[in-house]
């Protein structure tokens, strides 16, 4: 690997380390009573959660409802909650099991979208991201959705957390409460399956076209 590009994979490294560092001391400064590391919690991670809530659930309202109740649950057990080193990753799972959990409650007289094991992830992340601008680039991003869509539910939803969320395999795994080596096969077959589909409609493009005709 060439120098400069070793320097700047480490200085990436090291930024995120920084920030991951901030976030924890924002965790242990809020677990202390701070109000001020709450509200700064509360700015940083309240859009990721509720965005990542809409994808789960369409009931917007139910998101909002559990969210809300998730970060007035914490503040409630601050004393009692454990000194997290990545908050992030931490609060995703808190989320994601509380939407479970209050889906089954509501479940017997409530007609709503429910969350379960086999809920509908409705990946809409920006086409520009990480994985589109480094692995496929073609003009019909529109195509590319199309071939997202075709993704299991659990492919959609770990792409999302991989690279819109830019969480670390271990941090995804434990998110879903699957083991490390699920999430690799997911994304796997979910980068496997895109640039197949991508092929195969490139391919489709190249031989209609007649730019004489």
């Amino acid at each position: 690997m060439p120098k400069s590009k070793s320097l700047i994979l480490s200085a990436g490294e090291s930024i995120l380390q920084f920030q991951k560092n901030k976030e924890g001391q924002l965790w242990q400064s809020f677990r202390e009573g701070d109000n001020y590391a709450f509200e700064q919690l509360l700015e940083l991670y309240y859009p990721l959660l509720l965005n990542y809530g809409a994808r789960l659930s369409k009931d917007q309202e139910f998101v909002k409802d559990c969210l809300h109740d998730l970060f007035v649950e914490f503040w409630n057990r601050k004393e009692k909650l454990g000194d997290i080193e990545n908050p992030k990753s931490y609060l995703f799972l808190s989320f994601r099991r509380k939407l479970l959990r209050e889906s089954k409650k509501i479940k017997w007289f409530r007609e709503a979208n429910e969350v379960s094991d086999d809920y509908a992830l409705e990946v809409q992340f920006t086409i520009e991201s990480y994985l589109i601008s480094k692995e496929i680039q073609h003009e019909s991003l529109k195509r590319l959705k199309c071939n997202i869509e075709k993704l299991t539910k659990r492919q959609r939803e770990v792409i999302y957390l991989r690279f819109y969320q830019e969480l670390e395999y271990d941090e995804i795994a434990g998110i879903m409460e699957i083991n490390y080596h699920s999430v690799v096969n997911l994304i796997y077959e979910a980068l496997r399956m895109l640039r197949k589909n991508w092929f195969l409609a490139l391919i489709g493009t190249v031989l209609t076209y007649t730019p004489f005709s």
